[in-house]
């Protein structure tokens, strides 16, 4: 039998690191992101990694925040596969500020940008997972929500929401095989990486290595992580194998949080 994923911001960083990750393990990948040349990219790269020749992988571009796409996205899989087994849900948070500079809009939008689309799919692939008797839910957050960071109060705010609604499910939903977990991405050589860096090196006057190395200064491993390395987190949340782990809440930041 052959699992069905769903990846959300499949075309760059972790997701599209999850989406191969999860190909090159047997997967029928669904790969989403409002970006489709992107995907079109992930899914050539697919058929590189997989048996059959990418032929389970299916590209759904659009905008995971419109409920219009979400409600498309879960009806067109059921559709075409019979079945769901696993969900990542993957979106970027809010923009950094401060909280004297943020307005009550500005919470809602934070909002719907991450909590609303992640509760609102899982409220929807649930009931096929529970008929089933078998799922794997993985929420990527963050370890702003674990641990607030200075300007980056909504970031922490819809973090630590997505935290506590996932340990709520996990009790949930437990006793349907179905899992629900959380990880916590540290400093990963990504896009965001890249444009942090920048921002860094922007507004502290300093060099792209100055910005490099004060980054990293707080990694204990002394490096920044690749985004494979929490696919293959991903992968094992994913996978028969992680059966008894649930309501769980794991950090991929090279023992960075540990010194906080």
């Amino acid at each position: 039998m052959t699992r069905v994923a769903i990846i959300l911001g499949a075309g760059r960083g972790i997701g599209r690191a999850t989406a191969l990750h999860l190909s090159a393990k047997g997967y029928a990948t669904v790969l989403c992101a409002r970006s489709s040349p992107d995907l079109e990219k992930v899914a050539a790269e697919s058929r590189a990694v997989t048996a059959d020749g990418g032929r389970a992988t299916y590209v759904l571009p659009g905008d995971v925040t419109s409920r219009a796409f979400r409600e498309e996205l879960v009806r067109d899989v059921e559709r075409r596969f019979g079945r769901i087994d696993v969900l990542v849900n993957n979106a970027p948070g809010p923009p950094p500020g401060h909280f004297d500079d943020i307005m009550v809009d500005d919470v809602r939008s934070a909002m719907d940008q991450k909590l609303v689309p992640y509760l609102d799919l899982i409220k929807s692939v649930a009931p096929v997972m529970v008929r089933n008797e078998f799922g794997r839910i993985v929420n990527i957050v963050g370890n702003i929500g674990r641990e607030p960071a200075a300007g980056m109060f909504l970031s922490g705010l819809v973090n630590a929401a997505v935290a506590n609604a996932s340990k709520y499910l996990a009790g949930q939903y437990a006793r349907h095989h179905v899992t629900v977990n959380c990880v916590h991405p540290g400093v990963i050589r990504t896009q965001r990486y890249d444009n942090a860096v920048a921002h860094m090196s922007r507004s502290g006057a300093m060099s792209r290595q100055e910005a490099e190395d004060r980054l990293r200064r707080a990694i204990p491993m002394d490096r920044p992580g690749e985004a494979d390395e929490v696919a293959a987190l991903i992968g094992f949340l994913a996978s028969d194998e992680s059966s008894y782990v649930t309501g769980q809440q794991i950090s991929v930041d090279g023992g960075q949080l540990t010194c906080v």
